[in-house]
């Protein structure tokens, strides 16, 4: 055991005889001990043990105003009950109903008055080198929980990696359609079909991008690591987004999907990334399930709201040959896997239950040999925090006066794009194709905004930021980040460090309208 440590530990002295204190404190002092703090009033221990935090505690028992027990009781509560805080009680009264008082009032071990100072000191240093191993240990075992959840994240995003793989083939197949559709109308827009208008045409080129971005999007949630957040939420959303992400997969399986959707659910106050992966899990494991299983394939989805009990409930079932009785109290255990070796981790069920606890809710499993598995989840609809609520509806502002904006991309399409949009609002936009030729632009003159991607050549969207700390500071609050770089983990922590306005691609116009309005205001 460390010396200095030990030496160094707090004691608090709780003794009504002045001399008594003193004696005490001559005592450790001699031995070493530097950080000591005493009180001859019974009623300053709780204050003093709250601003001291002591290592050790010296209380008699026998004191005025109040007694060693009714010290003990006040400090007890303020112990976490896994730590271990020695309190050596100093008493004349050796009686058996005094010594089992003390000890269920957490007291730790008592000397009878008057003591030998050799022992008073062995038994302080014993009960300080016991503490010193509890909070190692407590050390010790924080790290390793910390190793195991990093450990557990791993696997996760093994698991979730194994998924994306799986889901991939089908992701390129749902994007090849609407892409042939934009295609084919552009083709027949160019060469000057007359059997459509011009802006019939331009629906169905937008309602085809429109499906592209929601399959990326419903792929991104799937891959990205979220920093867990609540937010206002419709479950039969999720459950939609989750269904077209695995669209493909499905109908190249043969699967007959049915969802039974309940109208006019109440909106929950919860993770929807998270939810979202617990759909994609289930459905996934079903899909999976029905492979080996004989006749007609079929998932059912349905919500429904139990106004009574105040919950949601989602049910998602399955034709496949049912799970075992004997195995069905396991399936939610970590590491549990009846897949063949390399086909997950067995981590997939016990992250969707472990989630669903989260809410506040349940994860269930019915099932029948033969006759294939219903996953039950209940959801409590719950009112957001009063901090969180949503604020009156932003009012409709006049247009801004014109104003100089300054848009860096290496995508000259993106650009272009960009630029014509905020002209047709009546603003000056000038390009810059980099942050290093946007820096030589900002040196001969001046902007009101700045709208950059985060990834270019030369100097990218990070450095150009830092550049701009530097030179033109006021400009950071003047500044809109528009990036397709969503994956990247420390990309998206600088993102959130400055503060900026961030607008994903593809971006909606109407969007990027309002965040630059908003910004000029």
């Amino acid at each position: 055991m460390d010396a200095q440590s030990l030496k160094g530990a707090r004691i608090l002295i709780v003794d009504d005889e002045a001399a008594n204190v003193r004696l005490l404190e001559r005592l450790l002092q001699r031995d070493g001990y530097t950080t000591v703090t005493s009180t001859t009033d019974a009623r300053q221990a709780l204050p003093l043990y709250t601003t001291f935090r002591p290592d050790l505690v010296l209380l008699d028992l026998a004191m005025p105003y109040l007694d060693g027990f009714q010290v003990l009781a006040q400090i007890k509560p303020l112990v976490e009950p896994t730590a271990y805080l020695p309190i050596l009680v100093l008493t004349a009264d050796v009686t058996f109903e005094a010594k089992r008082r003390m000890l269920e009032g957490g007291a730790k071990d008592f000397l009878t008055k008057p003591f030998e100072h050799i022992e008073v000191l062995l038994r302080i240093r014993n009960l300080l080198e016991t503490r010193l191993l509890h909070l190692e240990l407590a050390r010790h075992n924080e790290s390793l929980e910390q190793t195991v959840r990093e450990r557990t994240e791993q696997l996760l995003q093994t698991e979730k990696l194994a998924t994306m793989g799986e889901l991939l083939a089908g992701v390129a197949h749902e994007l090849n359609n609407p892409l042939t559709v934009v295609i084919g109308q552009t083709h027949l827009l160019r060469g000057g079909s007359t059997s459509l208008s011009p802006a019939a045409r331009g629906e169905k080129i937008h309602a085809a991008a429109d499906r592209c971005v929601r399959i990326v999007r419903n792929f991104l949630a799937i891959a990205r690591r979220h920093t867990p957040e609540r937010g206002e939420v419709h479950l039969n959303d999720v459950v939609r987004a989750a269904l077209e992400l695995l669209a493909y997969e499905l109908r190249t399986g043969n699967v007959e999907v049915a969802f039974d959707r309940a109208e006019s659910l109440p909106t929950l106050w919860a993770d929807g990334h998270q939810l979202h992966q617990v759909l994609v899990n289930l459905i996934v494991n079903a899909q999976h399930a029905m492979r080996r299983a004989p006749g007609a394939r079929r998932l059912t989805l349905g919500t429904r709201h139990d106004r009574e009990r105040g919950h949601i409930r989602l049910e998602v079932g399955d034709t496949g040959p049912g799970i075992p009785r004997e195995i069905q109290a396991r399936i939610f255990e970590p590491f549990f896997t009846t897949k063949p070796s390399g086909e997950g981790t067995g981590l997939g069920l016990s992250l969707c239950q472990s989630i669903i606890k989260e809410h506040g809710g349940t994860l269930t499993v019915e099932s029948e040999p033969g006759r294939g598995a219903t996953f039950r989840i209940e959801l409590p609809v719950v009112a957001p925090p009063a901090a969180a609520r949503k604020s009156a509806p932003e009012e409709t502002l006049p247009a801004p006066t014109p104003r100089a904006i300054l848009v860096v991309d290496d995508e000259a399409e993106i650009a272009a794009l960009l630029a014509e949009m905020l002209e047709g609002a009546g603003h000056r936009v000038e390009i810059a194709a980099d942050g290093a030729v946007a820096l030589e632009m900002l040196e001969r003159r001046g902007y009101d905004l700045i709208l950059t991607d985060t990834k270019m050549p030369v100097l990218d969207g990070v450095e150009f930021y830092r550049a701009l700390e530097r030179r033109f500071p006021q400009l950071c609050r003047r500044l809109i980040f528009v990036t397709g770089d969503v994956l990247d983990q420390e990309k998206r922590r600088f993102l959130e460090e400055t503060g900026a306005p961030c607008l994903p691609k593809p971006f909606d116009l109407n969007e990027v309208g309002r965040v630059v309005q908003r910004m000029l205001r």
